[in-house]
């Protein structure tokens, strides 16, 4: 469980297309007069970035889900990852500020929303 217990809402699905996973740069580049780049490690491990589609069945859990960001996206909480099941601890990158949401219109005339964004984690 993380700091204060929070976690990532239930009621939202990750969806596979779009996952994508990325190591944030731990090293710090200085170039030289020559041309030449030195490059050294500035930490011992870096966060790992991962970039996600989240489906939001309706405008109530869209609500709901605004309201989650808004007190826990800028801060550690638990999340499960889809393809492997392990609790990580994580966090939004950029917190609210770095959600995007997007209504979709279904065949049915019902609304749904996408939110895109990045969490970060170390060990992920």
């Amino acid at each position: 469980m993380s700091a204060g217990g929070l976690v990532w809402p239930d009621y939202v699905a990750v969806e596979a297309e779009g996952y994508a996973v990325a190591d944030d740069s731990n090293v710090a580049r200085t170039p030289f007069d020559d041309g030449f780049i030195r490059q050294e490690r500035r930490f011992a491990s870096a966060l790992t970035a991962l970039g996600l589609t989240v489906l939001i069945a309706n405008d109530d859990d869209y609500a709901r889900f605004r309201a989650w960001a808004g007190d826990c996206a800028h801060r550690w909480f638990a999340w499960t990852a889809p393809e492997s099941g392990t609790l990580h601890q994580v966090r939004v990158r950029g917190g609210t500020g770095g959600i995007e949401y997007t209504a979709r219109i279904g065949g049915d005339g019902r609304r749904s929303w996408e939110a895109t964004l990045t969490l970060e984690g170390a060990g992920l």
